[in-house]
């Protein structure tokens, strides 16, 4: 999986945009699923699951990355091929577009986020006397250059975290855990 996959077509553009093509690739993002499986999370057909699936992949945003065999029937497991989409340069002239897509992007991952909070267990909020969740965030005033040597940081550390997974595969001492971070330009600060 790449870090990074740079958007450069309108149809590439066009396709992200819809809000369920978000919200699954937001889940193939985190790991890999059928489209059974993506089905019976999100409460919708199959179908309709499949024809979103095919649309995502005529693009490369996601690829068949395995098959099982169970029961006779054949399971396709997708992934996305990166953790993050940028728009390439070539399509700024769809400001309007790339902002929306942008825009829908973080509200499903927010919405996803707010998923796993109500079905997190209680222990990842208060365990053997003590706090074990991370909650951090901010508003501040930077220049576009600060904004970017922080973001360029907080990159890195999601690049650790995919090696430390990777690393982890065989292991059998670890927990899921849920890791985020969202940074974009405000109007008006809380205090402002």
């Amino acid at each position: 999986m790449e870090n990074i996959q740079i958007i450069h077509t309108r149809e590439q553009l066009k396709t992200i945009s819809d809000p369920l093509r978000v919200q699954l690739l937001i889940l193939l993002i985190e790991k890999e699923y059928t489209g059974q499986q993506l089905s019976e999370i999100l409460e919708i057909p199959r179908s309709k699951v499949h024809y979103h699936l095919k649309a995502l992949e005529k693009v490369n945003f996601i690829q068949l990355i395995r098959e099982e065999v169970k029961g006779g029937t054949v399971q396709k497991f997708y992934r996305a091929v990166a953790l993050s989409f940028l728009p390439g340069t070539e399509l700024f002239p769809y400001a309007d577009e790339i902002s929306q897509a942008n825009r829908m992007a973080l509200i499903k991952t927010i919405d996803r986020v707010k998923e796993r909070v109500f079905n997190a267990p209680s222990t990842a909020f208060f365990e053997d006397d003590k706090y074990s969740t991370s909650m951090i965030q901010a508003e501040v005033n930077l220049t576009k250059d600060q904004f970017e040597k922080i973001s360029n940081k907080i990159n890195e550390l999601f690049d650790e975290l995919i090696l430390m997974e990777q690393e982890n595969k065989l292991n059998s001492n670890t927990r899921m855990y849920y890791l985020g971070s969202f940074g974009f330009e405000i109007t008006n600060g809380f205090w402002g």
